[in-house]
């Protein structure tokens, strides 16, 4: 998301300004406007902070305890105002209580919660808000942030399972990078130094290895901070939004990771269809903000259009069709859903098969990857063997 600066006129006549996150500036003027404001003036605010990323909304971490907390206080009947104040008295983090504190001032004076929400600093995401502010005027705010606490808590899970995958191949190849550095720079020269004295001739690759060792030792400063540099420039590539592009359209291309990826955002389609659907929304406005809600870049860009799609009388089903991401199934669920009216309860019904289906692609991924590094790791070690022992059995031989 970008951030703007904006100059708006309230109801008083009192110029107001201040700056939005949003995903482009025509989302930008309709939270504004939502505001009871008159857009005077907008554009996009550029950053100049390249390392420092200052947000002023909450983590899904902290947003996923919020709603949770406050889906839990709706169920004791509690007007807003009291499970706000409770919340206050109950919560450790301080970047949630001053969300809370905000919203108490702005119910106080009168404002819908999702607009108290909108209105404080810090906050929780657009479509969120959105979503409630839809419930709220459909007298569905209790369901609906049930049904959100189930989303956070969906992502929370998904997340946990997928990193939790990845920490012990992650830890065996960190392994492997330290001990390899120890063997070139402390045992490799030491056996070069030996052979070198002997003047025998070496094999190819025990003379790659000490060559390596060489380099290693002589240039190690300038190859970690070659190293610093490139991680430098890679990170500062992943702010352009052209970059993020192009790599989310290349992951795309790897096999089975693209299963994964696919699957995930078509998992969080579905439960964010679901609960924009029954908070109320229009489904044109609801295909918006959960396409905007997707973490594929490649995925959204594809998806974009469907809202204008929708907008002129297409169906939703035949539209994903040509997309061509999405099960066959799916779609024909989809279809059937639209003629017989109950597209939250397929969207709801799709979205728990997904997450299944996730859960069971994550554990497999995690089952390729352990033994993948491994053999890597083994090959290594072998050449490293060979290498070393080799020249030294062909000196005994000789003697």
């Amino acid at each position: 998301m970008a951030r703007y600066l904006y100059n708006a006129m309230n109801a008083q006549g009192i110029i107001i300004k201040n700056e939005i996150e949003a995903d482009s500036v025509n989302q930008a003027e309709k939270i504004i406007q939502k505001q009871k404001l008159v857009v005077l003036k907008i554009k996009e605010k550029k950053n100049l902070d390249l390392f420092i990323k200052k947000s002023d909304k909450l983590s899904l971490k902290q947003t996923s305890q919020f709603v949770t907390n406050f889906s839990i206080m709706m169920g004791t009947g509690l007007s807003l105002t009291n499970i706000v104040e409770n919340l206050i008295k109950s919560e450790s983090d301080k970047k949630i209580i001053k969300l809370l504190e905000n919203l108490y001032h702005y119910l106080r004076k009168g404002e819908s919660l999702a607009n108290s929400i909108r209105l404080s600093k810090p906050s929780i995401q657009t479509d969120l808000i959105e979503m409630i502010e839809s419930a709220e005027n459909n007298g569905k705010l209790s369901n609906v942030m049930k049904e959100v606490n189930l989303l956070l808590n969906l992502k929370i899970k998904l997340k946990q399972k997928l990193t939790n995958a990845l920490i012990y191949p992650s830890f065996l190849f960190l392994v492997t990078v330290v001990v390899f550095n120890i063997i070139l720079t402390q045992i490799i020269p030491q056996f070069a130094q030996t052979f070198q004295d002997t003047e025998a001739s070496l094999p190819m690759i025990t003379q790659f290895l000490f060559n390596l060792s060489y380099v290693n030792n002589k240039y190690g400063l300038e190859l970690v901070l070659f190293f610093i540099l490139n991680i430098l420039i890679i990170y500062l590539l992943s702010r352009n939004q052209k970059t993020r592009n192009w790599f989310s359209e290349l992951v795309l291309k790897i096999p089975y990771v693209n299963k994964l990826i696919i699957n995930s955002n078509f998992n969080l389609f579905c439960r964010q269809m679901s609960i924009n659907l029954m908070s109320g929304l229009q489904i044109d406005r609801a295909l918006e903000l959960t396409i905007n809600s997707l973490s594929s870049n490649s995925i959204k860009s594809k998806l974009a259009s469907i809202p204008d799609d929708i907008r002129k009388g297409n169906s939703l089903s035949v539209e994903l069709k040509k997309v061509k991401l999405f099960p066959a199934y799916s779609l024909t669920m989809i279809s059937a859903g639209e003629e017989t009216g109950r597209l939250i309860e397929v969207f709801d019904t799709l979205s728990n098969q997904i997450t299944t289906e996730i859960e069971n692609n994550i554990e497999r991924l995690s089952k390729i990857i352990e033994p993948t590094i491994i053999i890597i790791i083994g090959i290594i070690v072998s050449i490293m063997a060979f290498g070393i022992l080799s020249p030294i059995l062909t000196l005994n031989e000789i003697v």
